[in-house]
């Protein structure tokens, strides 16, 4: 099995090989609006960080990011912005068509990129590579991070997995938003031998506490975004009220704080690396 110290290595030599790829190859960015975090962030991972004119919004990561200037969301798109600029290329998750059809409309250059799926997040590195023109670097890190991945996987198990994706934090759990059998959460499940408790094609559906407890899962993942959280071991005693679940009784509720268990970019496999630490 391949240690993560002996991946970053292998990310490190394969990336010093792509960059001595000539300069005309690596330097066709531009300028270019990206909107999504993990967008932004599959930008930055690639070099291509100081090429983001504008951003979606709720980018905080790395930091450089927090600086660009936001001109728009997840489903409005600042177009005065977009005809002063004159952006190279603008890239887009698929939920976001009705924006590149308006892209479309004033000759502005559009580029989805899918990072619904682990498989997705893994493509999407060629996907943006390809208009970056650094197919060299991109494909090194693709392949690097797919046999990773590979050197995870499990066989699969007999324990079922709850993941908590949003709730209340700091006080007793009453509902969660959790993840049905689809996505990146999903996959990360399946990679590591587990099965998704939750039988639902539902991407975030909110589940209460009923639900919860007839589900009886052996692990709950509770995922905490919110970085500003101030100490989230504590927040294992929300869970206080389910102690006769499985994943209670076993003390197999992990709380995992931190954007990078959400955005669907390329910190994601420290994600996976961090829940291979906890023993899943």
């Amino acid at each position: 099995m391949i240690k993560y110290a002996q991946f970053i290595l292998i990310i490190m030599c394969l990336l010093l090989i792509s960059c001595t790829a000539p300069v005309a190859e690596r330097n066709k960015s531009g300028k270019i609006i990206a909107m999504s975090p993990g967008i932004v962030e599959t930008l930055f991972f690639l070099g291509s960080g100081d090429d983001i004119i504008g951003t979606s919004g709720h980018c905080s990561y790395p930091e450089a990011a927090k600086e660009i200037p936001v001109v728009g969301g997840i489903s409005e798109l600042n177009y005065e912005f977009v005809l002063t600029a004159k952006p190279d290329a603008v890239f887009l998750m698929p939920s976001q068509d009705h924006i590149t059809q308006k892209l479309d409309k004033f000759g502005i250059k559009s580029v989805t990129v899918p990072q619904e799926s682990l498989e997705d997040i893994l493509n999407s590195f060629l996907v943006i590579g390809k208009q970056l023109g650094k197919e060299k670097r991109a494909s090194a890190i693709k392949d690097s991070l797919e046999l990773v991945l590979n050197s995870y996987r499990k066989p699969a198990g007999p324990l079922k997995v709850l993941i908590s994706a949003g709730r209340e934090y700091g006080s007793r759990v009453s509902y969660i938003y959790s993840n049905g059998r689809n996505g990146f959460l999903n996959d990360i499940i399946t990679l590591l031998g587990h099965e998704n408790v939750l039988e639902t094609s539902i991407p975030y559906p909110k589940i209460g506490t009923e639900a919860i407890m007839a589900l009886n899962p052996d692990i709950i993942l509770d995922l905490v975004p919110d970085t500003n959280m101030p100490d989230v071991t504590k927040l294992l005693d929300d869970w206080e009220f389910f102690k006769n679940t499985e994943a209670w009784k076993n003390g197999r509720i992990y709380i995992i704080g931190g954007s990078h268990t959400t955005v669907p970019g390329p910190r994601i496999f420290d994600f996976i690396k961090e829940l291979k630490e906890k023993g899943l």
